[in-house]
Formats: C-alpha cells, structure tokens, sequence
C-alpha cells in the first residue's frame, strides 16, 4: 500500500518544497474488559515541515457495542527535529513538550482491563470487496460503515492534530477530508493480520485492524472493526 511511501515521505530529508500537511496513526490493541477495548494510539503530525514532527502515543478507551472511541490518555508527547540547517538526522533529536501524561499499566490496572496479544487467526475470511467489508460471504461493512467507523474511533483526537486548513480549504482543493462521512473520493483500505476474538457473556466479537489512507496522501490511519460473530 501507499503508506509506505506516505511514511518515507514524513522521514524524508530532502531540501524539496514545503510539504503538506500530513497526519498518521496507528492503534495497537493492548487490552479489554467486557465492555471496550484499549488501544495505544501512536500519531505522527509532520506540521508541514520536512524537518519537524510531533510524535506522540496515547491510550484510547473504545466502546465494544458502540464503536466508539470515548476517554483517551496521553502517555507521551514529543517534538523531534531532524536539524534543517546540519545535516538530516535520522532518528532525529527529542524533546518532551508540556502536557499530562499518565502511566499506561496503571491505568489499565484501574480499569480491570485484560492484556490482549492478537494473532493471525482471529482476521481469517475477513477480506475487502469492491470496498466493503466482508466475513465470509457475509458483508460486515459497507464502504460508508468503514469510513464512520473510523471517524468513530480516530475523531477523539482530531483537536489535538488539526489541519492547517479549514474545512474550506479543504473541500476548495478537492481533498479528501479523513474525518467528513461525506467528503468526496475514496479510500484505499487494507485489512491486517492483527485481530483478536473476544468472548463475553452470551455473545462472541472480533477486533480487524484495518488500515487506510486517502488518495491525496494527506494521511493513512488505522483503526478496529468490530464484527459479532454468528453462526
């Protein structure tokens, strides 16, 4: 997928023009209770600079029946700066900047939430078709249903990255708002071997990571699928 290149481009050195505004993230499922999972949220917001970048992690809070992501904790905020007028470094130097943060195993000790490991398994038969979501035969997701899951999930945090432009600015240029339910255009989506099954009382769900990007590579993020499990 273009994340690939969307990613070299965040670490890319070259005196090139200024780039755009590009935000990333990746969620990792760490744990569960019977009632939401626990994601570490990792974001990348290059600020639209080739040689500055906010990289930070967060614990997210996301509902099983809702879908949506409810409470997050900072775990760490960070400015890296890859020196402009030195030579690029890569890892390049980090600063820890203001803000609270929390310790993730204690929250999570808190919460009485389960550590999660997922695997391979869980994400078997689960593919995308004509850019919907299917289980088998059955189709889980629409193609709107996965773009307002994501919204759902990755929303929480959108005051913490936003975009240089306005929503203006955005639907003026034709691009592809990540968070608009409605905006026009399309997603490239992937669905990745990192899934979990979670048994509750009387009932069976599983976690599919999916990523997924827009075709103006101002972003790629990931995000859950949350599919009940039916005979």
């Amino acid at each position: 997928m273009r994340w690939l290149f969307l990613a070299a481009c965040l670490l890319a050195g070259q005196a090139l023009a200024t780039p755009d505004r590009m935000t990333t993230s990746d969620d990792r499922l760490v744990a569960a209770t019977q009632t939401h999972f626990y994601v570490v949220r990792d974001v990348e917001d290059n600020l639209g600079s080739h040689y500055a970048a906010l990289v930070d992690q967060h614990l997210v809070e996301i509902g099983i029946d809702s879908g949506e992501a409810t409470r997050f904790w900072p775990l760490r905020l960070m400015a890296v700066n890859h020196l402009e007028t030195e030579d690029y470094l890569n890892p390049g130097r980090v600063s820890e900047r203001d803000g609270e943060r929390h310790d993730m195993m204690a929250v999570l000790s808190g919460l009485g939430a389960q550590p999660l490991r997922p695997g391979r398994w869980a994400a078997e038969g689960v593919v995308l078709r004509d850019g919907a979501l299917y289980a088998g035969d059955a189709e889980a997701l629409t193609e709107f249903g996965i773009r307002k899951a994501g919204r759902a999930q990755l929303g929480l945090l959108r005051d913490y990255y936003p975009p240089i432009e306005t929503e203006e600015d955005y639907r003026a240029a034709g691009r592809i708002d990540f968070f608009d339910l409605f905006a026009e255009g399309a997603w490239d989506c992937a669905v990745l071997p990192e899934a979990v099954s979670l048994f509750r009382a009387g009932d069976e769900v599983r976690l599919v990571k999916l990523r997924c990007e827009d075709f103006e590579l101002s972003g790629a993020w990931s995000f859950h699928a949350i599919l009940p499990v039916t005979d």
